[in-house]
């Protein structure tokens, strides 16, 4: 009696050693309890388990992780996918709970302790599922192989990122022939909170996400509370990504800007940024072919970083009623005076001058013994640069819009005169005055210097 109850249970032990293997082959999905915002969480396994796992993270939107539908189809054969709903979107429970990038990613270093046992892994996340792979690399990069990251939300300081919207008019720039509605969700929600912020909501936005009885009052469904979430996240440990990273970006993005991904680029040390030429926030679908030899590129290369190299020239120059782009160009001295929209790219310049004008500085090296930037009566929005001098940035009654940026001066970084008002996204200020990185809108009064 004794041998058959034995056998018997290697017998059951053996049918559910098959069952597990067998699932694990092939497709299967289900739910499971997480317990960091306790919630019931939709998931969905494809593939062999000794392959190479790779997690996929969706944005904002009803799909959820039906977004990436197409890219199990073509990777489940050589990899094992993981997707999953995240709490508050598609099959996943929904609650009235803190939906911010930070405790989305505890969830997922739950999933995949659980289903991965500590085994590296590929991460790819799009949007709002981007800026929640950023915030878990900074948290757990030592699990994971490379990092991928879609046209990914949150970044830029809150301010900044509402004056893109306002300016961009995200709604009306949808088309109206995509096949994806998620544009069209993401977009119009944006629009709403952007508008609305000012007037319902709290001078402390973060408060509003992480305290329930506020989080209550104000905000009434998942997608408005992760949004919010997004624009309120702490980003100071970016630069700390040692993970190689592949940034991709639809060049005409109106919901998540291509400046964010000029921002990444520049404070990861090991990352390498491609853009999508006329595609907008969700290539996964509207620029299919594109999207899946980015992805193949990810999975089959090793991502390195650029060298930047900039161009020396011992050129003068001066521009009036110009706009445009100005690319790869190099000045001993630059004057603009009465330009609107002109873009300065990759450009190496040892002193500039603005004066009535609005001017965009992207990925460029400004620096000079004495004033680096002139401004004067004049919008200046600079991303991923370098400006160094005794004086780095002068501003006279000016406006400055700085993300991604380094500041590096002997006297100071920034001189006001008159009134000047500043936005700072993830810059870093190195002076005789302050040594820190500045995620903040401040007024500057006259005199007064960083």
């Amino acid at each position: 009696m004794q041998k058959e109850l034995l056998l018997l249970s290697y017998k059951i032990k053996y049918i559910f050693v098959i069952f597990f293997l067998f699932s694990k082959i092939f497709a299967d999905e289900f739910y499971i309890q997480e317990p960091v915002l306790n919630s019931q969480v939709y998931i969905n396994v494809d593939g062999n388990i000794e392959n190479e796992p790779i997690v996929f993270v969706h944005g904002l939107g009803d799909e959820a992780s039906t977004i990436w539908q197409e890219t199990i189809h073509k990777l489940k054969d050589n990899y094992y996918v993981i997707t999953f709903d995240l709490p508050g979107f598609g099959k996943s429970s929904k609650d009235n709970v803190e939906y911010t990038p930070e405790k989305y990613a505890q969830v997922l270093d739950f999933l995949v302790s659980k289903f991965l046992d500590n085994r590296q892994f590929y991460l790819v996340g799009h949007s709002m599922g981007g800026a929640i792979s950023l915030k878990y690399a900074t948290l757990h990069q030592d699990k994971i192989k490379k990092l991928f990251v879609i046209d990914s939300a949150g970044i830029l300081h809150k301010d900044s990122y509402g004056e893109f919207m306002i300016k961009n008019q995200v709604s009306k720039m949808v088309d109206e022939n995509s096949r994806s509605e998620l544009n069209g969700q993401i977009s119009q929600f944006a629009t709403n909170i952007t508008n609305s912020l000012a007037t319902i909501l709290p001078k402390d936005l973060s408060s509003v996400v992480r305290d329930e009885r506020i989080r209550t009052k104000f905000l009434n469904s998942p997608t408005s509370i992760a949004a919010l979430g997004l624009m309120t996240e702490d980003w100071f440990e970016l630069h700390n990504i040692k993970t190689p990273t592949m940034i991709l970006w639809g060049e005409n993005d109106g919901v998540t800007p291509l400046r964010s991904g000029y921002v990444l680029n520049f404070l990861l040390d090991n990352s390498k940024l491609f853009i999508i030429k006329n595609s907008g926030h969700v290539p996964i679908l509207d620029s299919k072919e594109d999207y899946f030899n980015y992805l193949d590129y990810f999975l089959s290369n090793d991502i390195k970083k650029d060298e930047k190299i900039y161009k020396q020239s011992s050129l003068n120059r001066e521009l009036k009623n110009s706009k445009g782009e100005l690319k790869d160009c190099s000045y001993k001295y630059l004057k603009i005076t009465n330009s609107n929209n002109l873009h300065l790219n990759n450009c190496n310049i040892e002193r500039l001058i603005i004066e009535n004008s609005d001017v965009y500085i992207v990925d460029s090296n400004i620096g000079s013994s004495s004033n680096s930037i002139q401004a004067i009566n004049s919008n200046i929005n600079i991303t991923s640069s370098t400006i160094k001098g005794d004086i780095a940035i002068n501003l006279l009654n000016s406006k400055l819009d700085i993300a991604g940026s380094k500041i590096e001066a002997n006297n100071s970084a920034i001189f006001s005169q008159g009134i000047n008002d500043i936005i700072f996204s993830l810059t870093t200020i190195i002076s005789p005055v302050t040594k820190k990185v500045f995620h903040k809108k401040v007024t500057m009064n006259n005199k007064e210097k960083y």
